[in-house]
């Protein structure tokens, strides 16, 4: 409760800092809440804060080329305590830029989209364990140069990074990450089509990657992975996939989401498959999803209702239904 007090105390008083000195104002402010309750009509019954996050950015007066972004999270997830997530600071010259901090690797189509946007409930399990720094915090510290054409035809990204997540900060560090991604956007008509890849490669030292490597095993050696996806979206329907590899010299760890919407007024119909698989796993079975999603004002009010389920030997396995409700702060 301390934390979200304070988290209370700061938006009342930088809220207040804005509305006075709207036209000198050189930083920004706005986050949301998710408010979520889960349960599988048998045994199991939750009511959370999935997320509050709450961000400072600076505003284009700020400074022509510089700018920063500082985001905190609290999270039922994170046992109540407030979480630094970004930290970081960018170089903007034309078509190039440049993150330096804490932040997260461009890496696959999914987790470059926010989760207040995507239409899921959450992300993929195969998008949240092989993302390159997935199961240690998602974020990393490093550097990444970003480039963009001016038609926004291609962006690409490149970056060299820690390796090490921050959920643990190893100060006798042996290893680094490099992380890339290409995305190539081709508009028809009013519709936009989406594919691209990316590409990771790590000298892993001493390190733990949970969720993918067996819990008691402190892995060195090389860890190379790469994802190629697709979107295509209109205006009624979207859809997109993934494929995500992981290869830890000879193990490895794959899988795939197919994520669609179908967009009524302000009616959301959502349909999933997602399939993860290691070595290390004896078995495995495939997740779906059907959800409904009504936006009462966009994203920045808007009511999930999700169902997420597995079908073992045609029998309805592992159910969950979620109620979620998300707000913006502005």
């Amino acid at each position: 409760m301390k934390q979200m007090f304070l988290i209370l105390l700061m938006l009342w008083g930088i809220g207040g800092f804005s509305q006075s000195n709207k036209n000198a104002r050189k930083v920004d402010w706005n986050g949301y809440v998710q408010l979520r309750a889960t349960g599988n009509f048998d045994d199991y019954s939750s009511a959370m804060v999935r997320r509050l996050k709450f961000w400072l950015k600076s505003t284009p007066g700020f400074s022509k080329h510089w700018s920063y972004k500082v985001q905190v999270l609290f999270s039922n997830w994170k046992q109540e305590q407030l979480f630094l997530q970004d930290a970081k600071i960018n170089y903007k010259s034309g078509l190039f830029s440049l993150d330096i901090g804490q932040f997260v690797p461009t890496y696959s189509l999914q987790w470059t989209q926010p989760d207040y946007n995507i239409p899921s409930l959450e992300r993929a399990i195969v998008v949240n364990t092989l993302h390159p720094d997935g199961t240690m915090g998602v974020r990393d510290i490093g550097i990444q140069a970003n480039y963009t054409t001016k038609n926004k035809l291609i962006e690409t990204h490149l970056g060299l990074f820690n390796g090490y997540g921050i959920k643990e900060y190893h100060f006798n560090n042996k290893g680094y990450m490099l992380s890339h991604k290409t995305a190539i956007n081709i508009p028809f008509s009013k519709n936009l089509l989406q594919i691209g890849y990316s590409f990771m490669y790590r000298y892993a030292y001493n390190l733990k990657i949970k969720k993918v490597l067996p819990e008691d095993l402190s892995y060195t050696g090389k860890d190379i992975r790469y994802n190629i996806f697709a979107k295509y979206k209109s205006r009624i329907l979207e859809i997109q996939a993934e494929y995500l590899n992981a290869g830890f010299e000879g193990k490895k760890a794959d899988g795939y989401y197919i994520l669609s919407a179908i967009n009524i007024k302000k009616s959301q119909f959502v349909i999933s498959f997602e399939d993860y698989k290691n070595t290390y796993t004896k078995s495995h079975n495939p997740y779906y999803r059907i959800g409904y999603n009504y936006l009462i004002k966009k994203n920045k009010i808007k009511l999930f209702a999700d169902n997420y389920f597995q079908l073992i030997d045609s029998k309805l396995k592992n159910y969950y239904l979620s109620i979620q409700l998300q707000i913006f702060f502005k």
